[in-house]
């Protein structure tokens, strides 16, 4: 039923399924397996690098317990930043059809793997599609992670941490949240850059913050120094 989906996208048929159903593609899909086991072992865990307490990502233990979590499989031919665009930037449509019922939208994510990428050579395709696609991902309220065993992407509390270090190659994609004012508001983003996300965060968020929280990040779009 899920893979009905597939055919109007560039991505591998029948290889998109919920995290109920993973195991039954571990052997035409290790990556599956792989990706799975590290998000059991490490992303789904605390660790006292993050400074702060909690799982690694918090989003991701709901999303498994109600059955919200899907993988799909992209194949590849030449791994560059082009082929991240043309391929990797469906995967808003992708999420937003799988996920249409509020609850789920706030709740679900989806995990794009990578199998024809080398994974020690990754970054050129994880790294610079990423930087390519999320204005995209975040204008549709949308957050695009990005995962890749050379990772040097920090936590927010510790650079020192790479919390993006994967043992495949990966997109996630999930919902906005007001939390993610902590990655979108960052000084060594380009000004202009800044402004266009806090302005889309503004509109996928705005009436869910505090009214001092919303003129906070107004002050913030409207000075040319971007002060918090």
């Amino acid at each position: 039923m899920l893979n009905t989906v597939v055919d109007r996208y560039p991505f591998e048929g029948g290889s998109l399924v919920d995290i109920d159903g993973a195991h039954e593609l571990f052997e035409r899909y290790p990556e599956y397996e792989a990706g799975l086991r590290w998000i059991r072992e490490f992303v789904t865990q605390p660790d006292p690098r993050l400074n702060r307490p909690g799982a690694v990502c918090p989003r991701l233990a709901p999303a498994i317990r109600k059955n919200l979590l899907r993988l799909i499989v992209i194949r590849t031919a030449r791994a560059d930043v082009d082929e991240a665009w043309e391929k990797a930037g469906h995967l808003a449509d992708l999420f937003l059809e799988l996920f249409q019922r509020p609850e789920e939208f706030r709740t679900g994510s989806l995990l794009a793997f990578f199998p024809d990428i080398d994974r020690d050579g990754a970054a050129e395709f994880i790294d610079g599609g990423h930087r390519r696609l999320r204005m995209e991902f975040v204008g549709r309220g949308l957050m695009l992670g990005e995962f890749h065993k050379l990772s040097t992407v920090g936590s927010v509390r510790n650079a020192d941490f790479p919390v993006m270090r994967s043992p495949v190659p990966m997109f996630a994609v999930r919902a906005l949240t007001t939390h993610d004012i902590l990655f979108l508001d960052q000084p060594a983003t380009p000004e202009a850059d800044r402004v266009r996300y806090l302005r889309h965060y503004l509109e996928h968020l705005g009436d869910q913050l505090s009214p001092d929280t919303r003129a906070e990040i107004e002050r913030s779009i409207s000075s040319p120094e971007l002060v918090r």
